[in-house]
């Protein structure tokens, strides 16, 4: 397991992206997965950031990366408030038209969607995780 953390600033999380992409670079991911992963992990610390800890510098976002002969799975921690409507990250987000039809927040739990093959989000009285899977397959590679 490789494991990152950041304290909870927005300025940060471009360093787990790059850590992100350095990573899948090794792995057996196409560059066009491996984008798509590094974006949703930055979206999901940028969630942590602004949802989760409303901003606050004091909180900490750590990212877990697991990998086996099957695939990538990736864990974005934090002990903020968690996630009020978890039907957010179930309902069928489909691509706006146009910019006024950008849902408001953005397009971050698509973005997030759309690169894995499955999300979880998961809170506890330990904190919150949003889990990313994404498997190996031949085609990709």
């Amino acid at each position: 397991m490789i494991e990152l953390s950041i304290t909870s600033r927005l300025e940060l999380v471009h360093l787990l992206g790059l850590a992100v992409r350095g990573i899948c670079g090794g792995l057996p991911l196409s560059k066009d997965v491996a984008d798509g992963l590094e974006l949703a992990v930055c979206e999901a610390a940028n969630n942590s950031i602004k949802h989760a800890y409303a901003g606050r510098s004091d909180g900490l976002v750590r990212v877990a990366l697991a990998v086996d002969d099957t695939g990538l799975v990736i864990g974005v921690y934090d002990t903020g408030t968690p996630l009020e409507d978890r039907q957010k990250l179930k309902n069928d987000l489909s691509v706006p038209r146009s910019v006024d039809e950008l849902p408001e927040g953005g397009m971050g739990l698509f973005l997030i969607r759309n690169a894995a093959d499955s999300v979880g989000y998961k809170a506890g009285e330990h904190g919150n995780v949003l889990v990313i899977r994404k498997a190996f397959s031949e085609a990709q590679a």
